[in-house]
């Protein structure tokens, strides 16, 4: 009687409250001769083009005014030599041996498919067909499995609800500012993208408050084609009923010409499911990111300077009561960064600028590494009490320390110091020097994917910071009106430093790294 009792109670309740809601009192839904008594479950959706159950149906909502189609190609041929700096290096005790050189072609093509239902309702779809040249490509970096998949894949509805409220739901990019924390990684062969709900309110002509909800990992689900998402597949130091998401609230603003970007950050579980918990976004975690971007434009005389300034700080745990290894490390971790740069009043516009970035890592590291065998009760003690890694999310890492992806914003600090030019009005060009450091000796080197870099000797220990120095050259020319095809070409040394050479077991100095790329990019 109970339940019944509660049944009533809540439908009621919640007939009442849709009934007295101003935004609903004010629509009356037109009277038909149709049954109104539509079960929701066969669809949920409004049935306007039934299922068939031979001939398939010809829509009449179809507009093809409505329909715009845009797209992408990009073939890109890149080489790698001294991988690993020609040297064999330590990994875990182990000696392994690293010579390899490498060249390749990478290619993408992408198709959107953008239709406007409305005024205020966009569908829109973008598959993207993502190939390494002579290889059946299985899996991809971003976990599509395959090399045709949805990269976008969402609907966007415009004054939802209330004026200025924007919502987005489905396979989506999520791209910030300057990509430190969230970008789209265009530079790789699939780069980012992301399940889940966004949404922007428009406060006023200058500030727009941002939400969201991603999922980056759901465990209860083994594959869309289950016909129900309950357990799931217990993962070795992993809640298998944890999933991994992301909240964040973001407000960016323009206060006197200052871009100001106030955010904060949530994200609990973890896609990392490996051994390692120095590797980016470790499992078993709550972690809060407060923080954010500004910057700022302007003349001075008649030269235009730049200058911008973006900083995050961590705190939440990693483990807790639910971490199958015992541990609970509470986490305190940051990150900084600081440019500007002047852009001169004369031929080819050039910009000189300068940059600094440092970010917090974990005091010996390897004490708290993931068990492989769960059962072993001496690791969660070797585990420190505050966890001092930072946590870079999705960034778009190959833009800002050095092209040779070498860094990510994880235990390091790294200075360099750019020209920029414009040879004609078609063209552009960079020249960058960069100087990178470990910032705690006992933690090991994160390259741009934030994943774990195989040169710190764990048996020997290390008493060095210096990484090593890195010089960039990129050309680029656009060849159309619009910028719709474009040519790039760059190159890249790597000069070791001592921290790389200490590592090395062959005696003498390990021996540059040499990198380089062209490719050609046609968009519409």
């Amino acid at each position: 009687m109970k339940g019944w009792n509660r049944t009533i109670t809540w439908t009621m309740s919640a007939v009442l409250f849709l009934a007295t809601m101003p935004a609903f009192a004010e629509k009356i839904t037109p009277a038909t001769d149709k049954n109104s008594a539509v079960p929701a479950v066969p669809r949920a959706i409004p049935d306007l083009i039934p299922y068939h159950k031979f001939d398939p149906p010809t829509s009449t909502l179809f507009d093809i005014d409505k329909l715009t189609i845009s797209g992408d190609l990009r073939v890109r041929p890149e080489f790698r030599t001294n991988w690993k700096f020609g040297r064999p290096y330590y990994l875990d005790g182990a000696i392994i041996d690293e010579k390899s050189n490498s060249f390749f072609v990478q290619q993408w093509v992408r198709l959107g498919f953008n239709y406007s239902i409305s005024p205020d309702v966009t569908f829109f779809f973008q598959p993207q067909y993502s190939k390494n040249w002579g290889v059946n490509n299985t899996v991809d970096a971003n976990g599509t499995g395959g090399t045709l998949f949805a990269r976008q894949a969402f609907m966007l509805v415009r004054n939802f609800l209330v004026p200025n409220l924007t919502v987005k739901a489905g396979r989506q990019l999520v791209v910030w500012g300057n990509h430190r924390m969230f970008g789209h990684f265009d530079w790789n062969n699939v780069g980012w993208s992301h399940d889940g709900l966004t949404a922007e309110l428009k406060l006023s002509n200058t500030a727009t408050l941002e939400v969201g909800w991603l999922r980056t990992e759901e465990r209860n689900c083994a594959g869309p084609s289950t016909g129900n998402c309950i357990g799931g597949t217990q993962v070795p130091g992993v809640n298998a009923t944890s999933d991994a998401d992301i909240v964040f609230a973001r407000a960016p603003m323009n206060v006197g010409g200052l871009v100001l970007e106030p955010t904060y950050i949530w994200h609990n579980g973890g896609t990392n499911e490996g051994f390692r918990i120095e590797d980016a976004r470790p499992a078993n975690q709550s972690r809060h990111t407060v923080g954010g971007r500004a910057f700022k434009k302007g003349k001075v005389g008649s030269a235009v300077m730049d200058a911008t300034i973006e900083g995050y700080y961590q705190f939440g745990e990693i483990g807790g009561w639910e971490d199958p290894r015992g541990r609970h490390m509470d986490i305190s971790a940051h990150a900084f960064h600081i440019d500007a740069g002047v852009t001169l009043p004369v031929a080819m516009q050039p910009r000189l600028g300068a940059e600094f970035n440092t970010a917090s890592g974990q005091k010996n590291s390897n004490t708290c590494r993931a068990l492989q065998d769960l059962n072993d009760p001496g690791d969660a003690a070797q585990c420190p009490s505050t966890w001092s890694g930072f946590d870079q999310l999705y960034p778009t890492n190959h833009i800002h320390f050095g092209y040779m992806d070498l860094m990510s914003w994880k235990n390091m600090k790294h200075i360099s110091f750019g020209l920029q030019l414009r040879p004609t009005k078609d063209s552009h060009f960079e020249l960058t020097g960069h100087k990178f450091y470990l910032n705690e000796l006992t933690d090991h080197w994160y390259f741009a994917n934030q994943g774990y870099a195989a040169f710190q000797d764990t048996l020997h220990g290390n008493d060095t910071n210096d990484l090593g120095s890195e010089v960039d050259v990129v050309y680029t020319h656009f060849f159309t009106a619009g910028n719709h095809v474009a040519w790039q070409t760059g190159a890249g040394v790597f000069m070791p430093g001592e921290f790389i050479d200490r590592n090395a077991v062959v005696g003498g100095d390990a021996v540059t790294q040499t990198w380089g790329y062209t490719q050609l990019w046609v968009n519409f």
